[in-house]
Parts: structure tokens; C-alpha cells; sequence
């Protein structure tokens, strides 16, 4: 097992920066493919998402991306002050609900075979991006992680490590720290549980180049005043309910179900409006046809190998 260095390090800030930046190109987390599911910025995969408060403090939409709900018999229901950013656009399998009286959310597209095909083909994927992390080889493997802690790489790479439980109160953090060109895939098992505590990273890392793989059953939890609790990556649970109340996730959510409330945001990795939809009074020129941020990285044998 490899050694643990504890830190104490500030919260880096820029979340509404990183947050509000244009992709174009379909999502993928770091090096696993998450094929139409990284389409999504916000997707439950068996059971329905249930979102309702405020505004968050961190990003000017409750949802950065494309939402959509692949199970079957299940409701998208949304109240308050939630909202989807413009260009956004949400998704529900036939036979799902909508129920939504927050001005902010659009309506969803036509309930027809080709978004059925498109949601459960994103389903699928998200299942098999999940087992296809889980059998990456560890370079390193932890048990329950419950003091501020950081992982650091040297040298740029594709890092895998295994984990078994993230529960932090407080302000404890998990840094992830590794040189521009690395990407980090975390398979959880246990739990993780963020009440207060966050996962960051630094370095040269970004939240598209993190995979947080959640393979249990337990809640993920967040919880914290004005979204204290903060991860920076995609999270994807698919056996799990992710449930931020509040919290803040710098990336995309893929999960069984998906619950938000008190201004829990998700910054999404995906479908995100021109800059100029966002601030309109900014006289910014952003050129986004040809910005993919989150690009697939090729597996090396020198760090990972399936």
C-alpha cells in the first residue's frame, strides 16, 4: 500500500470559471470512454432525479448540461429556483414524467424510439465504462480515507487507484495532484460521504481529467452550507443514488438516481451555451467550434493496463 502525505492545503477557487467553460465535444472522463453517456452532463440510469431550492452559489445554472433519465416508469421532477443552462437539453424515456414547475427548465425532448434507442444506448455504456474501470490495474490501493489527504504523482501518466471508503466532515479534502497531461481514475467501493469535505485537484490536473468510479450501493453523499462539499471530476455510481443537499460537482453525474436541493449544482461536462448567452454584458469573444477540453487518452503500458 502505497503512503498517504496529509496536507493541509486551501480550496482552490475558479470553480465558476471552470464551470462556465464551452465544450463542444461529447464528454469523456479522462481515459475511460463513456461513450453516449458522456453526452450528458447530469444522467439517472435506472431510477427517476428529483431537484428543487435555490440557486447554488458556484455557477449561474443548476444544470450545465444535457439531464436525461433512461429508466423506465420514472419522473423528472423540479421546483424552485432550478434551472438548465441555455442550449441544454433534457431527455426522458417513454413512459417517464415530467413534473416541473421551475421556470428554468425547458421541456423535454419528443418521447419518441429515437431518444428511447439514444437514453438506453447511454445506459448501456455507462454500465460498461464502469466495468471497464473497475478492471483497470491499481497503482495504488487505500483503505478508508478520513483526514485531509493528497495523492501525488510525479511524472504525467494515467493513474488508477483503488479506495475503499471517502468519508470526510469538516473542511478534510482529498487533493489530487499530478503534472498537465495525467488523468486519475478512482474506484470507490465503500462509501463516499461529504459532509463539508471535498475531492480537488492541482497541479496540472482538471476536473475532465478525473473519473471518480463509485461500484457500491451506499447513498453518495454531500452536505455542507453553500456547497462546502465540492468534487472535480465526473462521478459516475451507477448501483447508487447521488444525492447533493447541497454539494457542488465540477463535471458530470452519471448514477441510478440523481437528487438535488438547498442549491446543489452540477457543472456538467457537456452541452454548454456560447459564452455571449452567459454574459451578455461581458464583452468576451470565445471561439468554441473547435475547443474539446475533455479528449480520450490513450491507455500506456507504463502506468495502466486492462
Amino acid at each position: 500500500m502505497k503512503n498517504i502525505t496529509f496536507t493541509k492545503r486551501a480550496v482552490v477557487a475558479a470553480v465558476a470559471g471552470l464551470a462556465l467553460v464551452g465544450f463542444t465535444s461529447p464528454a469523456k472522463a479522462v481515459f475511460v470512454d463513456l461513450g453516449a453517456a458522456g453526452q450528458f452532463g447530469a444522467l439517472a440510469l435506472t431510477h427517476g432525479m428529483d431537484t428543487s431550492g435555490p440557486l447554488g452559489p458556484n455557477t449561474p445554472y443548476t444544470f450545465m448540461g444535457n439531464v436525461g433519465v433512461a429508466g423506465t416508469g420514472q419522473k423528472f421532477q423540479a421546483s424552485g429556483s432550478v434551472s438548465m443552462a441555455p442550449g441544454a437539453k433534457l431527455y426522458l424515456s417513454s413512459g417517464n414524467s415530467f413534473n416541473s414547475s421551475a421556470p428554468g427548465v425547458p421541456a423535454p425532448q419528443p418521447q419518441n424510439a429515437a431518444n428511447d434507442a439514444f437514453l438506453n444506448q447511454a445506459r448501456n455504456d455507462a454500465f460498461a465504462a464502469s466495468t471497464f474501470a473497475s478492471n483497470l490495474a491499481a497503482t495504488a490501493t487505500y483503505g478508508t480515507i478520513n483526514n485531509t489527504t493528497s495523492i501525488t504523482e510525479g511524472a504525467a501518466g494515467n493513474y488508477v487507484f483503488n479506495i475503499t471508503n471517502i468519508n470526510f466532515s469538516g473542511n478534510d479534502t482529498l487533493t489530487l495532484n499530478a503534472p498537465a497531461g495525467s488523468t486519475y481514475t478512482l474506484n470507490v467501493s465503500g462509501s463516499i460521504t461529504l459532509t463539508g469535505g471535498s475531492i480537488l485537484v492541482a497541479g496540472g490536473l482538471k476536473a475532465a481529467d478525473v473519473l471518480i468510479n463509485y461500484t457500491g450501493t451506499n447513498n453518495v453523499q454531500f452536505s455542507g452550507g453553500g456547497n462546502s462539499s465540492q468534487i472535480y471530476g465526473t462521478v459516475l455510481a451507477p448501483f447508487a443514488e447521488v444525492g447533493l443537499h447541497p454539494g457542488f460537482i465540477a463535471g458530470s453525474v452519471i448514477a441510478d438516481r440523481i437528487t438535488l436541493s438547498s442549491g446543489g449544482e452540477i457543472g456538467g461536462m457537456t452541452q454548454v451555451p456560447e459564452m455571449s448567452a452567459l454574459f451578455p454584458l461581458v464583452g468576451l469573444a470565445v471561439a468554441v467550434g473547435s475547443t474539446h477540453v475533455l479528449r480520450r487518452r490513450r491507455l500506456t503500458r507504463k502506468n495502466v493496463s486492462v
